[in-house]
């Protein structure tokens, strides 16, 4: 996991537990309720409305073959939202490894506290990166 002050990086391994994932996603949504993440998704036209109404916003949808190419944010303020997509990444980590950018307001106060949260959970430490003066 990387944190900046407008996005969080993170990357699941295929062997991430799925109480982990969730745990993970969850505190980030306590730290800061705005957290958002742009998802893609091939899905039939009717199966838009579907992610609707689970909470997820429709950002733009084309045509791609038979099927539609759509684009949403999905908000963590939103419980039923923030659930299916833990429950999506989930699915997604069956197959193959999962990478993500959230968008946040994270300044250097909701670092200290995302970093002393996810502390917590046991599998986190805090690396700060050293850089070398060019010579």
């Amino acid at each position: 996991m990387v944190l900046t002050h407008g996005t969080i990086s993170i990357w699941f391994g295929r062997n991430a537990a799925e109480n982990l994932v969730s745990r993970i996603l969850m505190t980030i949504s306590m730290v800061d309720y705005a957290t958002e993440h742009e998802k893609e998704v091939l899905c039939d036209f009717e199966e838009i409305n579907e992610f609707e109404n689970n909470g997820y916003i429709l950002s733009s949808y084309a045509r791609k073959d038979s099927r539609y190419r759509a684009i949403f944010v999905v908000p963590f303020s939103n419980r039923r939202a923030l659930d299916r997509f833990v429950a999506s990444v989930q699915r997604d980590l069956e197959h193959n490894e999962v990478r993500m950018t959230l968008r946040w307001r994270g300044g250097f106060a909701r670092m200290k506290i995302l970093c002393q949260e996810l502390k917590r959970l046991d599998c986190f430490a805090l690396v700060t990166p050293a850089f070398r003066e060019n010579l």
